[in-house]
């Protein structure tokens, strides 16, 4: 759940939640690492998340990292979806009477969305040549159709999957003709970008394009051709298609024209296709020698190659914060703490930690964890963490390091400062019985700036506020401020709404206003 609202933001994750609560997923299915969910909002919308960032694709108009990826991510990790792997896997054991049976079925259900994707092939599984000219005639059909208006996600989808559907069959004259078309005539067609969400749609086409080009028998004048149309595409339109070089499969099979591809590819990108391509040599010998890629991305580079090897080049220059997050991930904690402590022995080394949030985190996570690790050492390197971290601000990890060590007094420090909702009311929760006037104070001021804030998290936080205040405050004195934050906020609908669902429901008969607690 971290994880979730760190790449989505509390707001967005709440939203999502609640379209999770109300039931507004319609289905879910994995394949491979990717979740494909269809969600009830406005409309019906299409989402697909991966599982490997959380990421998601939407065809809402918000388009990335939306409530609907939320919502489908939330009904994955509640176990209701199918799980395209297994199904996949069992129709290997299925008979040809039985596929037969199934696809017809398929068709009968709908004729349009899936005929166009079964058109049949010779019995050695090349094309003939009336189904090049069909799938040829067909693409080019469609593209007519964008030359002079928008392109939407729905033709994207339609036309990428039509190219993935016959990538071994498709020319090396129709992608060129395609990749042509799109760089041409991008303005007219909208660029393939939404305005709503300032951001673009149609990678997969270009993505699919490449990896029908890597299959084909290719020549160097290829890619002089590649080339010209690079240097014809002022807006970026080509950039999936030479990013999608680097995929395994395709850095395999052109690896003998690596000359010919640095030239579309930043540093990063071309070292992964030598590491792809088998020149794992070459690949080293760049990162040794590219400085300007900084730290992190040399070392997950050389990481690719050979772990041990990047270990020892990392411990060569001085690169103590991807060590430290490479140990932290394997699980290596006594390691993290060890490198840590070299770390800040000196002013040179401790200059040259991150300044990032999570790489202190993975500290104090690795603390707890390590059970070698014996008290007096493990309060030093707290404090040394909190010191750090009080002085780089980020105030929700002081919260947890102090809770963790435990030093109430370092933790009072904290109140004034801003640390965000959660780590606040953590805070607060956790100073109640020793601060119980400054706490209830903090916590009034708290819930008052969340309502103003507005929005279902807003909300819900400072309905927590109040039980937190439940736990100082007499019966009579409780129950009074709701009264009291009835009198200010009553029009706030959504927000007695989850005070409610909490139990506790506020109105106003006559011109009292009565508090019923459910028991």
């Amino acid at each position: 759940m971290d994880e979730l609202k760190q790449t989505y933001g509390d707001r967005i994750f709440a939203r999502g939640k609640g379209y999770f609560d109300e039931g507004r997923v319609l289905t879910v299915v994995k394949y491979r690492n990717t979740l494909f969910g269809e969600v009830t909002g406005t409309e019906r919308y299409k989402t697909e998340v991966d599982l490997d960032d959380f990421q998601c694709k939407c065809s809402c108009p918000y388009h990335l990292n939306c409530k609907h990826g939320v919502a489908v991510l939330l009904q994955y990790f509640s176990g209701n979806y199918t799980d395209g792997d297994e199904v996949m896997a069992s129709i290997e054991y299925a008979s040809t009477d039985d596929l037969k049976e199934l696809i017809e079925r398929l068709v009968n259900a709908n004729p349009l969305e899936l005929l166009p994707y079964l058109m049949p092939l010779k019995e050695t599984g090349s094309a003939n040549e009336k189904l090049v000219k069909e799938v040829d005639k067909q693409l080019k059909t469609m593209l007519k159709r964008i030359e002079y208006c928008y392109a939407d996600m729905v033709f994207v989808q339609d036309f990428a999957r039509l190219i993935k559907t016959n990538e071994e069959i498709l020319t090396k004259e129709l992608i060129f003709y395609i990749l042509k078309f799109l760089v041409e005539n991008c303005e007219d067609y909208g660029y393939f970008y939404n305005d709503y969400a300032d951001d673009t749609f149609g990678d997969d086409i270009f993505k699919n394009l490449c990896d029908s080009f890597a299959m084909q028998q290719l020549e160097e004048r290829d890619f002089v051709r590649l080339q010209e149309l690079y240097s014809a595409d002022n807006y970026g339109m080509l950039v999936p298609f030479f990013d999608r070089l680097v995929e395994e499969a395709n850095a395999t099979r052109l690896r003998g024209f690596d000359s010919y591809i640095e030239r579309f590819l930043d540093e990063s990108s071309f070292i992964r296709f030598l590491i792809n391509a088998g020149k794992t040599g070459n690949a080293s010998a760049l990162i040794e020698r590219k400085t300007s890629l900084g730290e992190q991305t040399r070392f997950g580079l050389y990481l690719k190659i050979d772990r041990a090897r990047a270990i020892e080049f990392a411990k060569r220059n001085g690169f103590y914060s991807s060590l430290i997050m490479h140990y932290h991930e394997t699980g290596e904690h006594k390691n993290v703490i060890g490198l840590f402590e070299e770390a800040i022995a000196t002013k040179t080394n401790r200059e040259r930690l991150s300044e990032g949030y999570y790489l202190y985190k993975a500290v104090l996570d690795s603390i707890k964890k390590f059970k070698g690790i014996d008290a007096a050492r493990a309060r030093t390197t707290l404090e040394e963490v909190f010191s750090i971290c009080y002085e780089l601000k980020h105030y929700d990890l002081c919260v947890d390091v102090g809770m963790q060590l435990p030093d109430k007094e370092l933790l009072s420090r904290l109140i004034p400062k801003k640390p965000g909702v959660e780590a606040k009311l953590k805070l607060l929760d956790y100073l109640k019985d020793d601060m119980p006037e400054v706490v209830e104070q903090e916590l009034k001021e708290l819930a008052e700036s969340l309502i103003e804030r507005k929005g279902d998290y807003a909300y819900a936080k400072a309905v927590e506020c109040s039980f937190v205040l439940r736990k100082i405050l007499d019966d009579v004195a409780w129950q009074e401020y709701i009264k009291g934050l009835y009198e200010r906020h009553s029009r706030k609908n959504n927000l007695w709404r989850e005070f409610k669902r909490k139990g506790v429901t506020v109105m106003r008969r006559n011109r009292d206003i009565v508090l019923e607690l459910k028991s």
